[in-house]
């Protein structure tokens, strides 16, 4: 006699059986095959751009530059000029800019300045030299430089500053200065500055006729 068919409690009870098992064994496998995360990556906050300024006024500044209330370093002072060389501008514009550059440095700055600027200088923009030349308050060693760049100029670019400073007693070079015109006219005339300005006017004018 074939046995009685399974009732509907006894299916019922089969397939939640199944579903619990066929859940307990992916659960396992899930778990079983289940990594850790990777560790978190702390980010690194990008540092700040710099907000230094430069060393040293750009040369395009130098008319708004104030003159240097203490010492400038002879390091400073190269910064500017080696700006000024390595320009695109000309020659004469470089020796103005120049020119700048030595009325704002002082110390050994300003005598460096000033050495590129009786280089750069032709006598047709002599100028830019003549009045710190003729400045009896001006650094002497500046006007070291300056007085020895004269002394190889055109004999009629030299007389009239020759005679400015022989002029002055207080300019640096006053003594030097009246004995190269001592030698130049063949006489010493003291102080007497009208024989000497009659001397510079005749010679002047001999130099022009050559």
């Amino acid at each position: 006699m074939p046995s009685a068919p399974p009732s509907n409690k006894t299916k019922i009870i089969f397939i939640g059986a199944a579903i619990v098992l066929i859940a307990a064994l992916y659960y396992g496998w899930q778990f079983g095959n289940e990594t850790a995360p990777p560790p978190a990556v702390e980010k690194v906050a990008e540092p700040k751009k710099s907000e230094v300024q430069p060393l040293a006024p750009k040369a395009t500044d130098l008319a708004n530059m104030p003159p240097a209330t203490q010492l400038t370093t002879a390091e400073e002072g190269d910064v500017l000029i080696d700006e000024i060389l390595r320009s695109d501008k000309e020659i004469p514009q470089m020796a103005r800019d120049l020119h700048e550059l030595v009325k704002k440095l002082n110390g050994e700055a300003q005598v460096n300045a000033s050495r590129h600027l009786v280089n750069l200088t032709g006598d047709e923009d002599y100028g830019l030299i003549a009045g710190f030349l003729v400045d009896d308050k001006m650094n002497p060693d500046v006007i070291e430089v300056l007085f020895s760049d004269l002394m190889n100029r055109d004999r009629a670019l030299q007389l009239p500053l020759f005679m400015n400073i022989l002029k002055n007693p207080k300019h640096p070079q006053n003594e030097e200065v009246r004995n190269v015109l001592t030698i130049l006219a063949g006489d010493d005339f003291g102080t007497d500055f009208t024989a000497w300005d009659k001397w510079a006017s005749d010679e002047l004018k001999t130099l022009q006729e050559q």
